[in-house]
């Protein structure tokens, strides 16, 4: 039996933000960074300094936007 592609899209998302989730640690952690997440706004330790980064907009789009604005914060473009 076929499944739903409904299903199939929403399976296809999640390991989509998981790979951004991942992605982001991986950026972080190579330079020597730390990354924290708390009430929905992710937070990058630099030097004992913690930098706040803007609040992503759409929790379904969470770490897709966080990588796009570490990519700009390590300036990776």
């Amino acid at each position: 039996m076929k499944r739903r592609s409904s299903i199939e899209k929403a399976e296809w998302s999640n390991e989509r933000e998981n790979f951004y989730k991942q992605d982001c640690s991986d950026i972080v952690f190579s330079f020597g960074d730390g990354l924290r997440v708390d009430n929905d706004t992710v937070y990058i330790n630099k030097n004992g300094v913690e930098i706040k980064l803007e609040k992503p907009l759409k929790s379904k789009t969470f770490w897709y936007e966080t990588w796009l604005k570490l990519k700009s914060f390590y300036k990776l473009d």
